[in-house]
């Protein structure tokens, strides 16, 4: 090329780097917001699937809008029969048994939400009108 046609600044500095407006905590609130507002409007239980960093980010953000986990779905076996902030956690067979709540998985990575997405598919569940993806 001739001439440089674009320059791109990337410091430390640069607001999306260091303003707290672009923390990590303040997508999560966004994302809360959102889920309570439209996807969660009707009901204040929901069926959270994962309690990693991600899921439990998610919980207390959506606690601030009066949504509480009803169950908590999880694959990692040392969570299974126990109890998070009063919502039992459960196999993903389990979740078959249980009355339908809105569903919102927590999951970091692209494959594990193709792997979510899948299975409540195989089980009838419609993703946005049953589930919603939110990590």
């Amino acid at each position: 090329m001739p001439r440089r046609l674009l320059a791109w600044r990337d410091g430390p500095r640069r607001l999306w780097r260091a303003g707290d407006a672009y923390r990590l905590e303040r997508f999560t609130d966004c994302k809360a917001a959102f889920l309570a507002a439209h996807f969660l409007t009707d009901t204040d239980r929901y069926v959270l699937w994962g309690y990693g960093p991600t899921g439990r980010s998610l919980r207390r953000a959506l606690l601030g809008h009066g949504k509480r986990p009803s169950h908590v779905v999880e694959v990692h076996p040392g969570r299974l029969g126990n109890t998070i902030h009063g919502a039992p956690v459960i196999s993903v067979e389990e979740l078959r048994a249980h009355p339908r709540r809105p569903l919102v998985a927590a999951v970091a990575g692209a494959r594990p939400r193709q792997e979510i997405r899948d299975t409540l598919t195989a089980i009838g569940l419609h993703e946005t009108r049953d589930f919603v993806c939110a990590a």
